[in-house]
């Protein structure tokens, strides 16, 4: 009995559903590949490939751009390009056990301003660290970008306090959420939807998720305690075969297969969103079987 092909997946947190219930499956029923996932948050992976204190065949990251930080990598631990396959929005998530779930109610229903109910003592509002993962610092450039649209001069400061404040990234978990030991958390749309939690929609203008908005997002953008600046954009997924990878034909064929039609059945059954397939990094890496899944050139932000 033929083994099957080996893959170590390491991918972001938000993409724990997508990787083991849709992915992990399909791939084995179809090409006999057994997936290792390997969940964390993206910068912080990024940072452990890149000085190798950890390895694997494939990467995913909740920001496309935080793979500049394996590109042209020369030990081995790096990538030459990268292609993304998912979109996502960002939503205010509070928890159904809340004592405060009554004003968020009232905020989902447009009564009141969603901040407002934030700003209020004794709600507890949640986010990871924006030094090791984008949604920590997605959750900043919202707020900073909320500032702008609401013309609220201070407001990311009122809800957050400083960028890395202890008492808002001390190990949230959405677990935590569900049984109402925190009010709040901003998440990734696809997120609140696998847990089957409530959430309100935020504007446009702030939410991270319209393609067409992409000057205003811009406008903001955080810089990691170890240099790295992440900018304001629309949220961009990306996939990526490491250098390093044992066998990189199996890590292209997971790559590949997220661009294909039968993989973006599965990112939309996951509750991400469609959109443009795009290539970054070395395009002339690209191998020729990826190619013609491409439809552009993710952005630089330099």
């Amino acid at each position: 009995m033929r083994q099957p092909k080996q893959v170590i997946v390491l991918h972001a947190g938000s993409l724990a559903t997508l990787v083991r219930e849709h992915l992990g499956p399909a791939l084995r029923q179809t090409d006999g590949i057994s997936l290792e996932s390997v969940p964390g948050h993206s910068v912080a992976l990024a940072m452990a490939l890149r000085e190798r204190r950890l390895r694997g065949d494939v990467y995913l990251s909740a920001d496309a751009e935080v793979n500049q930080l394996l590109l042209g990598s020369t030990n081995g631990a790096g990538i030459h390009w990268f292609v993304v396959f998912a979109h996502s929005t960002v939503v205010l998530t509070y928890s159904p056990a809340s004592r405060f779930r009554a004003d968020f109610e009232q905020a989902r229903a447009g009564v009141m301003p969603w901040y407002e109910v934030l700003l209020q003592s004794g709600v507890r509002l949640r986010r990871n660290n924006p030094n090791h993962d984008p949604m920590g610092y997605y959750t900043l450039l919202v707020c900073a970008l909320a500032e702008r649209h609401y013309g609220f001069p201070g407001l990311a400061r009122l809800l957050l306090g400083e960028p890395t404040n202890p008492e808002q990234i001390e190990h949230p978990h959405l677990a935590h959420l569900e049984r109402g030991e925190m009010d709040a958390m901003l998440l990734y749309q696809s997120a609140a939807l696998n847990r089957g939690l409530p959430y309100l929609v935020l504007p446009d203008e702030i939410n991270l998720g319209n393609p067409a908005l992409a000057p205003t997002y811009t406008r903001v953008e955080y810089t990691t305690d170890t240099g790295q600046t992440f900018h304001g954009k629309p949220i961009s997924f990306s996939a990526a075969v490491l250098q390093d990878a044992t066998d990189p034909q199996v890590a292209l064929r997971v790559v590949s297969f997220l661009l294909s039609k039968a993989g973006q059945q599965l990112v939309q059954a996951a509750h991400f969103l469609p959109g443009s397939a795009l290539v970054g990094g070395d395009v002339t890496a690209v191998p020729e079987q990826v190619q013609p899944l491409l439809t552009g050139v993710y952005p630089s932000f330099d």
